[in-house]
């Protein structure tokens, strides 16, 4: 878990220091030559028209960012089992995956659209993989409705860094929603376990009933999600 964090912090620097860099420089070194070429008259080319190589390079960047985030999800959901597995056995628990199946509807592996960063990285990911880069993927990310469908996807490098950094705050805010997960099962097992055997008195069940509330905030995507798609 923790390399897969530093994976996503990896990629950042290898993107933003030298890609993307060298994607820029690319542009200004052929526009230098086109500017001198004795034939730049016969060449209908813009400096625009040299951009998609840098478009292209942060559309790649997107590709990678989302594979990374589906790996640290994976190895987040197993570390968990790992810790928790000693609890879990002794009173017959379910896995992350089985419990967020049964409690909250939702296959985790597949929950990144629950989430805005997350379903917006996907979206972009999707589109570049199977659509050409072009936003038509349906249903149509609301950051992309009003998108020319024509075009492909062009995104700043400053809005490309920016995805990043929420994409790692996301991450540490998904650490804890996947431990809440974990601890709610355990919790949800000794509350009526105790209820059943008549253990609760009004004291311990204001607890209980708190800790509860906590877990409902917390873990608020997961019970009422958001649509960040047109309908």
């Amino acid at each position: 878990m923790v390399k897969t964090n530093a994976d996503l912090n990896s990629l950042q620097g290898l993107f933003l220091n030298y890609y993307i860099p060298a994607a820029n420089k690319s542009i200004v070194e052929s526009w230098s030559q086109i500017s001198k070429s004795t034939y730049k008259h016969l060449l209908n080319l813009t400096k625009d028209d040299l951009k998609d190589n840098l478009y292209e390079t942060i559309r790649l960047g997107y590709v990678g960012l989302f594979h990374k985030y589906e790996a640290y999800l994976k190895a987040l959901v197993k570390a968990t089992d790992f810790l928790l597995q000693e609890i879990n056995d002794m009173s017959d628990l379910l896995s992350i995956k089985d419990y967020c199946k049964k409690e909250f509807g939702i296959d985790i592996y597949k929950s990144h659209h629950h989430f805005y960063i997350t379903s917006r990285i996907s979206y972009i990911s999707n589109c570049i993989k199977h659509y050409d880069s072009h936003p038509i993927k349906k249903p149509i990310h609301q950051d992309f409705i009003n998108s020319d469908k024509s075009k492909k996807i062009e995104i700043s490098k400053e809005c490309f860094k920016a995805d990043i950094e929420d994409m790692k705050k996301h991450c540490e805010l998904l650490l804890s929603q996947i431990m809440i997960i974990g601890f709610k099962q355990i919790l949800d097992h000794e509350f009526y376990k105790s209820k059943d055997e008549n253990l609760l008195n009004n004291d311990i069940k204001e607890k209980y009933l708190k800790a509860f509330g906590n877990f409902q905030l917390v873990l608020s995507d997961f019970i009422r999600p958001k649509s960040y798609f047109s309908s």
